[in-house]
């Protein structure tokens, strides 16, 4: 793979981030190529093949970066993506679960933490990078699989002392959806599905 192809590749991997970050990396990963061939003496092909892979490098960034949803209108879509089954365990955790359809991943889809009832943000990040990895704090398994959704329950003490609330969106199939707790077809952001303390 060449430099062009790879970067091309990279960025691709980064369209959830905004231009200015997405711009701020490319340049990054593009003078490393440049640096690697002219320290190390090596053809524009070796540069790229002794760099991670494009996947791995997107993987490390989003994890670090916070991605937030697109300045677009939403569409408040139960049909869609859901958050039910809301409860506090005896154990003191919170238990929901999360309804997507079967082909969407769950890096596709943006969890919003809030703080408090009002819907104060707390965190904005992937479903995926919140459920994944050694340090996870949230734990997430596929509970069902019916009708061409999944359903994924989730669970998680992070928030155990203070309670949770959850905002959930999804771009789809070329439409923006979002689960707010507010009536379907809103394009109102609600205050988010409240699990309290």
């Amino acid at each position: 793979m060449n430099k062009t192809a790879f970067i091309n590749d990279l960025s691709d991997k980064l369209d959830r981030l905004n231009e200015t970050d997405r711009k701020e990396y490319l340049e990054f990963f593009s003078e490393l190529i440049d640096d690697k061939i002219e320290e190390d003496g090596v053809n524009e092909t070796s540069a790229v093949e002794n760099m991670q892979s494009a996947d791995r490098i997107a993987d490390a960034i989003i994890r670090e970066i916070p991605v937030e949803p697109e300045n677009v209108a939403y569409i408040e879509a139960h049909s869609v993506i859901d958050c039910t089954n809301r409860y506090r365990m005896d154990d003191g955790k919170y238990n929901f679960t999360i309804k997507l359809p079967d082909d969407v991943s769950l890096k596709d889809v943006i969890i919003e933490i809030t703080k408090d009832y009002r819907g104060t943000r707390e965190l904005y990040t992937n479903l995926f990078y919140l459920t994944d990895g050694d340090n996870a704090e949230f734990a997430i398994r596929l509970e069902n699989a019916y009708g061409g959704f999944n359903y994924y329950e989730m669970t998680t003490d992070k928030f155990a002392d203070t309670g949770m609330g959850i905002r959930l969106y999804l771009r789809y199939k070329d439409k923006y959806y979002m689960a707010t707790d507010i009536s379907n077809k809103s394009e109102v952001k609600g205050n988010g599905y409240w699990l309290g303390a």
